[in-house]
């Protein structure tokens, strides 16, 4: 081969690996990562250039002819990836690590979704992808440019290996609360999507989230002493007013799915509106999600007190993790009987495992009972099958956890329970509205049906004057397609403080209250752990009636919120008093609160107490 020929090889080459890059970067433009990292650093694209070296050099391989149909596969794989993940953005600002493509089987669910997406922005990322593929396929070089370019191709993906994580900012010796704004800083916690995959690209955010999923923990007797001191540090509870209230007392606690704060009304769900106003009613409680898998992310913090990992699926690395304070365990351990009863199957988020982790007894699937899927989807059959109604309530005291299902998505036409609630409450066709909002309405009413049937079985069996009700949603009305819909009719419209979501007690006698505090999910368990009089459980939330509690929200991305203030990645959006130190406490503070919450979760702490 001349040294023309060579050249003009080298260039093909060349031009081989710049698909991948251009790849990498349509993904990086079309979802606004420069928001997070500017685009024209050079660590993504490095990384990005890396990876397409390592791809070419490995389709020059085998003959041309196979050497493009490899390429074209592996780039074929990329695409997808990438257009998967630019639809996942699209809906949720967000992107998917792997341990979440775990839940792949509710994608069917977001079928409205895809609709929604398919726009001419949508149309012109898939385009220009192909473009880049075509691209690629027609310039791999022939195979006898392999013995020259290939360890070049090699030896450039190692250096850019090497090279690209030491361009980014150096990791503060000393954390503070504007730490997240140091690229080293979040590439070494690896814990939000959107910023990893804009510091990244597509192929290193796939490679390092997979190494950071089987890398050996730290030394986790340190990690668990480090646990330790932030909870010595903390405030010991107080008891207070409302500390042993409900001693001894049944418990039902139901987690809503999909009952926003905009839905529960005295038009939409009665009977759940009547019991929110004679309970004490949570105002200000918001629902962070942590994970992508919404439902379960809420389910794990309820129960446990912790925050799941923002990058990672705790539904399957954490189920033979130690959860002795965790809500069924509580309860579980002052005599009550304790079991779970839900729609899906027990495999469906782990759950058969993992309510057993949180001191369940025994998870019920409805599935398990009903004679199809739609009668198993509809919250109401939980009470009116009577094997699944005395499994809740045929030993006393007891602890029974429900999770509703029927206000699940979809809520368009060519969903079956949306078909099905507008048929059972046709009152709730109303032309006026978006098609999608007569059926969240209907849905929700669907679960109001539930709580009529629940209350009337336990008066004719003379439970209800020993029964509380402890109501929470698991995640606001995501499930809308329309965005715009949803911050129409949500009454905090806008960014995280959608998660604003209902959360009330119940219980006959009850005197009205209303607790305006700032509250989120991880409060839940120790605010009834001391209302049910029990040990108050080393977790990450506070008791709500805590006097030494000024209450907050902590989202996963450093956004934190407060009574008096509301800060989105340091940035003050708000402020009704707060001075510049006490906010820049609390932005250190919630950089700290991350930190723990996930040692907690890497180190087995609970287990090491017991130990």
């Amino acid at each position: 081969m001349d040294n023309r020929n060579r050249c003009r090889q080298a260039g093909r080459a060349l031009l081989a690996v710049l698909p991948f890059w251009l790849l990498g970067l349509t993904l990086r433009i079309a979802t606004d990562s420069g928001a997070y990292y500017p685009l024209y650093a050079a660590a993504p694209s490095l990384f990005s250039l890396g990876f397409g070296a390592l791809f070419t050099a490995l389709c020059l391989l085998p003959p041309r002819r196979w050497g493009r149909a490899l390429y074209g596969v592996l780039y074929a794989l990329w695409a997808v990836y990438a257009v998967v993940q630019y639809g996942v953005w699209r809906i949720f600002g967000r992107f998917l690590f792997l341990s979440d493509f775990l839940f792949a089987g509710e994608g069917l669910d977001f079928a409205g979704y895809a609709r929604q997406i398919m726009d001419a922005r949508f149309a012109l990322v898939v385009v220009l992808l192909a473009l880049w593929g075509a691209l690629g396929v027609w310039a791999l070089p022939a195979r006898a440019a392999r013995r020259r370019v290939c360890p070049a191709l090699g030896l450039f993906f190692v250096l850019t290996q090497l090279i690209a994580p030491r361009l980014y900012a150096p990791v503060p010796e000393t954390l503070d609360w504007d730490s997240w704004e140091s690229s080293g800083y979040e590439y070494e916690r690896f814990s939000s999507s959107a910023y990893d995959l804009a510091l990244t690209g597509p192929y290193q955010f796939v490679l390092r989230d997979a190494w950071l999923s089987v890398a050996p923990d730290g030394d986790a007797a340190q990690t668990a002493a480090a646990v330790d001191a932030y909870f010595d540090e903390q405030p010991a509870h107080q008891a207070n007013g409302m500390t042993g209230l409900l001693a001894g007392k049944n418990l039902i606690l139901v987690q809503l799915e999909s009952i926003d704060d905009f839905v529960l009304t005295e038009e939409n769900t009665p009977t759940l509106a009547r019991l929110q106003r004679e309970g004490i009613n949570f105002s200000e409680f918001y629902t962070p999600q942590y994970s992508n898998g919404y439902t379960f992310n809420t389910e794990f913090a309820a129960q446990t007190g912790v925050y799941p990992y923002a990058n990672g699926n705790v539904a399957y690395s954490l189920s033979r993790s130690a959860f002795p304070e965790a809500m069924g365990s509580l309860f579980a351990d002052a005599g009550y009987a304790t079991g779970s009863f839900h729609k899906s199957e027990a495999k469906f988020y782990n759950r058969g495992a993992m309510h057993q982790a949180f001191g369940y007894a025994q998870y019920h699937s409805a599935l398990d009972f009903a004679e199809s899927d739609l009668e198993a989807s509809v919250d109401e059959f939980l009470v009116d099958c009577d094997e699944l109604y005395e499994r809740m309530v045929n030993e006393q005291p007891f602890l029974s956890l429900l999770i509703t299902y029927s206000g699940h998505l979809g809520y368009d036409e060519i969903d079956a329970l949306t078909t099905y609630a507008l048929e059972q409450h046709p009152e709730y066709r109303d032309d006026s509205r978006p098609y999608e909002i007569n059926g969240l309405f209907a849905k929700a009413r669907l679960t109001d049906d539930m709580f009529a049937a629940l209350l009337g079985r336990l008066e004719e069996d003379g439970l209800l004057e020993n029964t509380v009700l402890c109501v929470y949603d698991d995640h606001y009305a995501y499930g809308l397609t329309d965005r715009a819909v949803l911050e129409e009719y949500s009454e905090k419209a806008g960014g995280r403080l959608l998660e604003r979501t209902p959360c009330f007690i119940w219980y006959e006698g009850c005197t009205p209250q209303t607790v305006d505090k700032t509250l989120q999910t991880v409060d839940l368990l120790p605010t009834l752990a001391n209302l049910f009089g029990l040990p108050a459980p080393r977790a990450m939330g506070r008791d709500a009636f805590d006097p030494s509690y000024a209450g907050y929200a902590i989202f996963p991305d450093g956004t934190w919120l407060t009574d008096a203030a509301y800060v989105e990645n340091g940035a003050v959006v708000w402020n009704d008093g707060m001075t510049e130190d006490e906010i820049a406490a609390m932005n250190a503070f919630a950089r700290r609160f991350h930190e723990v919450n996930d040692s907690i979760l890497d180190c087995d702490y609970y287990a090491q107490q017991q130990d």
